[in-house]
């Protein structure tokens, strides 16, 4: 970021701060801290700030709380931690003594993104505001250092990312792969294993193998797709994960989230869905089919009670609609009898008559006729 007072004592740059940090380098900061950024970096450094001792960390962005890019969780610990948030302001420039860091001057934002959603922020000059400091911390512009490829015309780079295959990760040099935040952008670090995984599965197709590189850790074993029944399921809540006490989370580093027990664990667990039942239940079609297969099969899971059925020759137009006491009774005998019959449908009703008289009329107001074989009841209708 170009501005004003950048060259200070006392300026701080993001990144480079927390790998200090991280690394148990010797990173200091003053007592009043101002962190100018909105996303999860500026964030981890007010944090970080607090935990290394200053008595006051304010942290100021161009974004509104709600446009903030860091994610809602980290502004809301960090906030419970004592950062004071200056949102919709931004840096103008920063003050110094002609050596070392005094302050900041910070201008209204007044929007973020233009029109047409582009980055292009827009301030009031009038209103402007100044913030004591000792140590600022800029957490904001960041980009991917692509100077290696200076002579690597078959390597491309757009708006400063690479250009890769989309699928392959393949650049457009064959035995090179791309992935993660130089590809992408800015991204989490779970996305970012997720491209390293899918790179080395495009480099062992390359070199000629599979592409299989998972390995199997356990044996996998048949579920029983029976889970039982237990009320109230759909109105379980998450199980709320234990924090670090407050007083306790700014003497050092120590994780703020702290584990379940096997309780709470065993608890959270039981509100799976149990998605992958699905397919040892039935057949799964997609999308999903609205007519079944008009075999013994398919048959007999309709129930025996009272109902309305439909059935379709091959081109799936309704040939037969009719009421009934017991519907898997009836389709069992229309089984043996209608050859034309290749798929049908059913659903229960005790007012059966009543709604079989509701399919007719409306499939004569849609067709003009009756089904081919209901034609008789045409002078009903």
């Amino acid at each position: 970021m170009k501005i004003e007072g950048a060259e200070l004592e006392g300026v701080l740059w993001g990144v480079e701060f927390l790998r200090d940090v991280n690394s148990g380098r010797d990173a200091k900061v003053g007592e009043k801290v101002l962190v100018i950024g909105g996303g999860n970096v500026a964030i981890d450094a007010a944090r970080a700030a607090l935990r290394l001792g200053a008595r006051e960390v304010q942290l100021a962005c161009l974004e509104c709380r709600e446009e903030m890019p860091a994610h809602k969780w980290q502004i809301e610990e960090a906030i419970e931690e004592g950062a004071i948030l200056k949102a919709s302001w931004g840096p103008k420039r920063i003050l110094g003594d002609g050596n070392a860091v005094t302050g900041a001057e910070l201008v209204r934002c007044t929007a973020v993104f233009d029109k047409e959603g582009r980055f292009n922020p827009s301030f009031d000059e009038e209103e402007t505001t100044s913030i004591e400091a000792d140590t600022v911390i800029i957490a904001i512009g960041q980009a991917s250092d692509l100077s290696f490829l200076h002579g690597k015309s078959d390597i491309q780079a757009t708006r400063g990312s690479i250009e890769v295959g989309e699928g392959s990760l393949q650049t457009g040099s064959p035995k090179i792969f791309a992935g993660g935040d130089v590809v992408t952008g800015a991204a989490s670090v779970v996305e970012a294993i997720a491209a390293g995984r899918k790179a080395a599965i495009s480099i062992d197709a390359f070199l000629g193998g599979d592409g299989a590189i998972d390995e199997a850790l356990t044996e996998s074993g048949r579920s029983d797709p029976w889970l039982g029944r237990e009320e109230d399921f759909a109105k379980k809540k998450r199980v709320e994960i234990p924090y670090l006490p407050l007083e306790r989370r700014l003497r050092d580093f120590s994780l703020v989230e702290l584990s379940l027990n096997e309780e709470m664990a065993v608890e959270e667990a039981k509100r799976c869905l149990r998605c992958d039942l699905r397919l040892e239940i039935s057949p799964v079609a997609l999308p999903p089919e609205k007519w079944l297969e008009f075999s013994a099969e398919s048959v007999s899971v309709a129930p025996e009670t009272s109902g309305v059925y439909q059935l379709l020759d091959e081109k799936k137009l309704i040939i037969y609609i009719a009421g009934t006491p017991n519907l898997r009774k009836d389709l069992e005998q229309q089984l043996q009898t209608v050859k034309k019959a290749r798929y049908f449908g059913f659903e229960e009703d005790p007012m059966y008559t009543k709604r079989e008289s509701e399919l007719m009329q409306k499939f004569l107001k849609e067709h003009g006729k009756m089904p081919e074989m209901n034609e008789e009841l045409l002078d009903l209708f």
